[in-house]
């Protein structure tokens, strides 16, 4: 535990949040995401304090509901947002507001069944959004680099004999969420390249969150997993946990429209994403957008981006609807 706390302190503030979630998950004093509010509700962008969110009420056609993939505690990830959507009003003229899924439901379900007009959502959950609902994806984060894309990582114990994938095979796994990209779909990806199917693993499980398979492996619960390869980065380098491979590059999270909503408004709304710009003219007003999946902004994406990642996701049966949260 000293160590760990050590770690804390000493981290890159870039990855601050998401090792806040592992000291949570390592001292077990906060539940994590079942301690979300079970209803839906939104959020007035006029009220800033989400204490004062009301009652999910959609009677106002007008209003475009932006939902998100919860990554940070609920209050946290709304604080993050509502910044954001007061620029979009600011740049297009539309209201928009911020809706919290509730955690019997999904934002790739809310966003097909038009509950929401748009969604911050992982590559994952776009290509379930798009398969079963006819979603579509205009914009994708630009990560710290400027980078449009994202890798995952697969980690094992710094004294573990694994020393490449292909050691893997016979050995327990850890994924994270069954919905998640960098937790789950890449990881299925990098050791089915060795040859490598989960029927091939001695046995495996998900966790909900990318701290959670930290914990996993660190306690020797597990002996590999696979994870956010940032995340995995910075735990090597205090000697935590060891990197087996980074995958390649994949598409990054983007914003998907809901097939009902008009082009012209899904034009207008994408010009100001791509202009919004996070390290400049829109910085001071922002609420730790640094810890969102697109620090730097947006850039275009197009169905086309992803189309390995769907062929992946296809031959995994990744893309019939699934329940709960998408990341």
């Amino acid at each position: 535990m000293n160590k760990t706390f050590e770690f804390l302190q000493k981290v890159n503030l870039k990855y601050s949040v998401k090792v806040i979630f592992l000291f949570v998950v390592l001292s077990t004093l906060l539940t994590g995401c079942s301690s979300q509010a079970e209803k839906a509700i939104d959020i007035d962008l006029e009220n800033r304090s989400y204490t004062e969110a009301r009652s999910n009420s959609q009677e106002v056609t007008d209003v475009i509901y932006l939902g998100f993939d919860r990554r940070l505690e609920t209050k946290e990830d709304v604080k993050m947002y509502v910044p954001l959507l007061n620029y979009l009003e600011k740049e297009t003229g539309y209201q928009f507001k911020v809706h919290v899924t509730p955690v019997n439901s999904s934002v790739v379900e809310e966003l097909g069944l038009e509950k929401i007009q748009m969604a911050a959502i992982g590559t994952l959950g776009y290509l379930q959004a798009s398969e079963n609902y006819d979603a579509i994806i205009t914009v994708k984060g630009l990560n710290m680099e400027d980078k449009d894309r994202y890798k995952a990582a697969i980690v094992t114990r710094p004294n573990s004999p694994i020393k490449t994938i292909s050691d893997i095979r016979g050995r327990s796994f850890a994924f994270g969420d069954p919905a998640s990209t960098q937790g789950h779909l890449i990881p299925r990806i990098m050791l089915s390249q060795k040859g490598i199917e989960i029927s091939s693993l001695k046995y495996f499980q998900n966790f909900a969150s990318h701290s959670e398979v930290a914990n996993a492996v660190m306690s020797g619960r597990f002996e590999a997993g696979g994870m956010q390869d940032t995340l995995a980065k910075a735990l090597e380098s205090e000697g935590l946990l060891k990197i087996v491979a980074v995958s390649e590059e994949y598409p990054s999270s983007g914003i998907a429209f809901s097939k009902g909503v008009h082009k012209d408004v899904i034009d207008r709304i994408t010009q100001a994403l791509v202009k919004f710009d996070p390290k400049g003219k829109e910085k001071a007003s922002l609420y730790h957008w640094e810890r969102s999946e697109m620090p730097h902004g947006f850039t275009y994406a197009n169905d086309q981006d992803y189309y390995e990642l769907r062929n992946w996701a296809d031959k995994f049966g990744l893309l019939k609807k699934v329940e709960g949260e998408i990341k």
